[in-house]
């Protein structure tokens, strides 16, 4: 699946218009800054925000700034509540896979803190106003000033984990 659209992935296939791709976040925002690539950000119905800085990696934090999910690499993210548990898709012959890890003390700290860093850098960016904003949904939306209000949250959150995402069943 691909962050943006929850279709299937082709990683052949680069995303030709992430803003159009984007769709269930209903205020979102697309902006280059100078420190790293394209950045779409923005705004689910129920107020979680999801980031997403290129192709990858992604965050998504719920209503009280906590991490929700995130995508690094090939490994997708979920809360757990008191953990965060990393899965990889296996292509096995007859089906895909998803081994889950749960990150232990010292990977869930570097993970954070690496999440925590691009976090405030894009932060530090948009209140200094290094950004250029290419296009924002809808367009007459002030999601500058709520996107730096939010990731001030994030950060003074210090990578809190939201409550588990929906228990293995």
């Amino acid at each position: 699946m691909t962050a943006l659209s929850g279709q299937p992935e082709d990683p052949t296939v680069a995303a030709e218009d992430p803003m159009r791709e984007a769709v269930a976040l209903t205020e979102r925002i697309e902006f280059a800054w100078p420190r790293g690539p394209i950045v779409v950000a923005g705004y689910r119905r129920n107020g979680f925000l999801s980031v997403y800085f290129g192709e990858e990696p992604y965050y998504q934090f719920d209503a009280d700034a906590r991490l929700r999910r995130a995508r690094v690499g090939d490994r997708l993210f979920r809360s757990e509540g008191t953990g965060l548990a990393a899965l990889t898709r296996v292509q096995e012959p007859a089906a895909t896979l998803l081994v889950r890890h749960d990150l232990d003390p010292i990977e869930l700290d570097e993970f954070r803190r690496v999440m925590l860093e691009r976090i405030r850098e894009l932060y530090d960016a948009i209140a200094d106003a290094e950004i250029q904003i290419l296009r924002q949904v809808p367009a007459e939306s002030q999601i500058v000033d709520r996107l730096a209000r939010s990731l001030d949250a994030v950060l003074s959150a210090v990578g809190e984990l939201a409550p588990a995402i929906n228990k293995v069943r």
